[in-house]
């Protein structure tokens, strides 16, 4: 991003509004001034409202909150997911082996972003459906992190609401553009599962009522 754009968001993440005249720097010819405004004007970041002021829009609000007010640019933040544990009547375990990085390949519990607005139990519904076609009554359970290095880096960092159901309905969608979805039992674990695999259903195999954990790992 433009350091004049830049300059123009810190100023509104300072203010409520502010006018034309507090936000210009002046040595800045208004024209290039004004291009860079129009620039997040037409990204939907910021208003000018009647009486000329200018200030965040509801997108905008929710962009600069994803900045490092230090530098601002977008921070790398832990991903907040619904993680899917589910198991059938055969004691078969619901997976999911990735079709993207990272961790391409690899093998764990089908999972899902929380879309901005949403309940963690509309999520994991709306991810339910959409990752396997199928439909169940889901339990909340726990919470916690998970990280993932790969040569001592932070490849994957997730925050994590646990739903975990033992009856669902429908038809398996085996494949998607996420990845292809499987019932298996943990005996047929091999390495290409991810390690905390088994150490969350060594959590759920405790029937705690809700649990927090916080879990890292070297691939």
């Amino acid at each position: 991003m433009h350091a004049l754009q830049q300059h123009i968001l810190s100023q509104l993440i300072h203010h409520s509004d502010r006018r034309y005249a507090d936000l210009k720097p002046a040595d800045v010819e208004g024209n290039l001034f004004m291009y860079h405004m129009r620039h997040l004007i037409n990204a939907g970041y910021v208003t000018k409202r009647d009486d000329g002021r200018y200030e965040l829009s509801t997108e905008g609000k929710r962009y600069v909150d994803g900045l490092s007010l230090s530098t601002l640019v977008p921070r790398s933040q832990a991903k907040i997911v619904t993680l899917l544990v589910c198991r059938n009547s055969a004691s078969q375990w619901l997976f999911l082996r990735r079709k993207r990085q990272p961790l391409l390949g690899m093998v764990g519990f089908p999972y899902g972003k929380v879309h901005f607005g949403e309940t963690i139990a509309q999520a994991a519904q709306r991810e339910l459906a959409d990752k396997t076609g199928l439909t169940g009554n889901l339990a909340h359970r726990g919470d916690g992190y998970i990280t993932i290095r790969q040569h001592d880096e932070v490849v994957s960092q997730i925050m994590f609401h646990l739903f975990y159901a033992d009856h669902l309905v429908g038809e398996l969608t085996p494949e998607t553009d996420k990845g292809q979805v499987f019932w298996a039992p943990i005996e047929a674990m091999d390495d290409t599962y991810m390690p905390s695999v088994a150490d969350i259903l060594a959590i759920l195999e405790r029937g705690d009522d809700r649990f927090f954990v916080e879990l890292s790992y070297q691939l």
